[in-house]
């Protein structure tokens, strides 16, 4: 069987990454499914034991590696994934796993077909966005912009305040199928 493929879309919140996610899923030639770091923190109050845990952080650290399994799965399954998150560089997060979530990632995935984007927005858009969304805090854009992960390595780059979430799309598409 061949394994699937993983488009990663990294950025802050509100950049674009969610929009064009769905955008991929209605373009691409192939099956994509999409995970997300959104999904798995929907449904924490689900999915764990709040006698277990003092603080969100650490369960949204969890659930950000339960996801990178997943999708792992998903790929020895033959499944493509889109992952939509951001890498960070969270210290509770270093304390815990003595690495970055993008080295987890990289750990969890090796071998993967594994296609990084940045989904860049200046941060004054991304603020913005978080306004109109409304289910979003204004300086929660400018606090993941401070902690995003500077090292993580891409194998291509889009500019949502320029170009519209299909056409980041069909630039990421055509760029993957090389």
């Amino acid at each position: 069987m061949e394994k699937g493929k993983v488009i990663f879309l990294n950025g802050a919140t509100s950049s674009g990454k969610t929009t064009i996610a769905k955008a991929i899923q209605k373009t691409a030639d192939e099956n994509y499914y999409h995970l997300s770091n959104d999904l798995f923190y929907d449904i924490e109050e689900q999915m764990y034991n709040p006698r277990f845990y003092t603080d969100t952080e650490t369960y949204m650290a969890e659930a950000v590696v339960l996801m990178y399994h997943f999708a792992k799965v998903l790929v020895e399954q033959g499944t493509n994934v889109i992952i939509d998150g951001m890498f960070h560089e969270d210290e509770g997060y270093l304390i815990k796993y003595g690495k970055t979530n993008y080295d987890s990632l990289l750990d969890i995935l090796a071998g993967v077909n594994l296609f990084m984007v940045e989904v860049f927005c200046p941060l004054d858009e991304c603020r913005r966005r978080n306004i109109a969304r409304g289910d979003r805090r204004e300086e929660h854009s400018k606090q993941q912009h401070e902690i995003m992960n500077r090292t993580v390595k891409y194998d291509f780059f889009v500019d949502t305040s320029i170009d519209s979430a299909q056409t980041c799309t069909d630039k990421i598409l055509k760029a993957f199928q090389r």
